[in-house]
């Protein structure tokens, strides 16, 4: 197994993962804020989305979509407590591109040479040591973001999924 298989195998997983948390949620739901200043299951995906899109991009991932206008605007982190989220869109529409861009992350990722993979990370945070660390990190803020999915699916008193 090569260090881009266990990338590509995180990114897999991660999508899994927010398919279990969101699939059974209504278009209500996915506008359900838990508590005030927490953001619905919408702003995660759509944020995630525009994450996978822009890692895509710095990838030269093929078949890339256009962003929506506007929707980097709605799902950019703020830092401050969310608003009311009423309106971020059809969450079947932010699905699929979540869907369509860890997709491209996914094939770009598989054919990145060891060199890249140990070259300098573009990633924001500042713990990946190289390219590969960071992209192995964005799997990981898929699966963080998981865990908020978790929190709103309780707040509507549905059951654990994991």
């Amino acid at each position: 197994m090569t260090a881009n298989d266990m990338i590509v195998g995180g990114y897999r997983m991660a999508k899994g993962l927010l398919h279990r948390f969101t699939d059974d949620l209504t278009p209500g739901e996915f506008r359900h804020q838990p508590v005030a200043g927490a953001n619905s299951a919408a702003w995660v995906v759509g944020h995630l989305a525009l994450t996978l899109w822009r890692t895509a991009e710095r990838l030269k991932a093929a078949d890339l979509p256009t962003l929506p206008v506007g929707l980097a605007e709605k799902f950019a982190q703020t830092g401050k407590p969310a608003a009311d989220q009423p309106e971020l869109g059809d969450p079947a529409e932010l699905l699929k591109l979540f869907d369509t861009c860890v997709d491209r992350v996914i094939e770009a990722v598989k054919s990145l040479s060891a060199e890249t993979l140990a070259g300098p990370t573009a990633s924001r945070i500042g713990i990946a040591s190289n390219q590969g660390e960071g992209l192995l990190f964005g799997s990981l803020h898929i699966s963080t973001h998981v865990g908020q999915l978790s929190t709103i699916r309780r707040s509507l008193g549905k059951p654990p999924v994991v």
